[in-house]
């Protein structure tokens, strides 16, 4: 184990082991009945499509939920232009080999998949298994609804989505109660192995990321690079630093087989520790906000705008 991976874990494990804050939950938003079809990205798709994955109830690897949240990706993908494919691995855990499937996707009819892109977007979308209730809606299904929107809204930019793939994770949860070096990450850690050169720059990872009154910490150990992408968007934005900020920990997620190939990596995460919800029944789609979306939507296309600029007008 390298120093730098220790640390992430002692970190990470410390942050799991803490009393979480007793904040209060919020009340449960309406749901939308339908898309919208908006120029600008529209936190109610986020909650419909957050609201459809939940419903599919359990979507640990390898379970008939995780299949049928599959096949929800690929067709809501498809409609925007996107085609995708999956990436299929069997890999030993404590609880035998399991058939963990990563979901791949890129813009146009015929897209290279073996061709280099620029930069990633991605989530996992599986979700925790052994807790009753569970439907993971902000630690799960909030990455993928956010991806999707977004998705929606860079089909009107092609030159933009050229340059990227979108990346849903199998197996990032452990088996175990808690994550360490050779529990969790499964489909990330495949993926970033099974990449080839030249590697993209960067990626960014959404966890987390449609809770009402979110506190987003990225880990300390974030590149300068992305964190001056970060802070500005912030800044332009107008976002609150209490809701956007820094966490004063590394963080063990599925960014860190990218940083431990030297790619800049930007881990988007909302701290589990403030209050009560991490993974427990309580993360359901009640704890979901359309603003929380809105917000996480547009500091996601700004980042992304930024580090695939406009080519210079003529």
């Amino acid at each position: 184990m390298t120093p730098r991976i220790g640390l992430i874990l002692l970190t990470a494990l410390l942050m799991q082991c803490g009393n979480p804050v007793e904040t209060p939950l919020p009340g449960a938003e309406t749901i939308p009945a339908r898309l919208q079809e908006t120029t600008h990205f529209n936190g109610g798709n986020a909650m419909f499509h957050a609201a459809r994955m939940t419903e599919m109830g359990d979507r640990g690897s390898g379970t008939p939920g995780y299949r049928q949240q599959l096949d929800y990706l690929k067709k809501e993908l498809a409609k925007h232009g996107w085609t995708c494919q999956e990436q299929s691995f069997e890999q030993e855990t404590s609880k035998g080999p399991i058939q963990f499937v990563n979901l791949r996707a890129r813009f146009g009819k015929a897209p290279d998949f073996q061709a280099p892109v620029r930069g990633l977007l991605t989530c996992h979308i599986d979700t925790k298994q052994g807790i009753a209730g569970f439907t993971g809606a902000n630690d799960g299904a909030s990455g993928a609804a956010a991806i999707l929107e977004t998705a929606r809204i860079l089909a009107g930019e092609p030159a933009r989505a050229g340059k990227l793939e979108l990346v849903f994770f199998d197996g990032e949860e452990s088996f175990a109660e808690h994550m360490d070096s050779d529990d969790g990450l499964y489909g990330s850690k495949h993926y970033a192995a099974a990449m080839r050169k030249p590697l993209p720059k960067w990626m960014i990872n959404l966890d987390m990321v449609g809770r009402q009154g979110k506190k987003i910490r990225i880990p300390v150990m974030t590149p300068q690079s992305m964190y001056r992408v970060y802070s500005r968007a912030i800044r332009e934005l107008g976002y609150s630093p209490e809701e956007w900020g820094v966490s004063g920990y590394a963080i063990l997620d599925d960014h860190v087989p990218f940083m431990d190939l030297g790619m800049d990596t930007l881990n988007i995460i909302d701290d589990f520790q403030d209050g009560n919800w991490w993974h427990t029944s309580k993360d359901n789609i009640g704890i979901l906000g359309e603003k929380s979306f809105k917000q996480t939507g547009e500091m996601t296309l700004h980042i992304l705008r930024q580090l695939l600029p406009d080519p210079p007008s003529t």
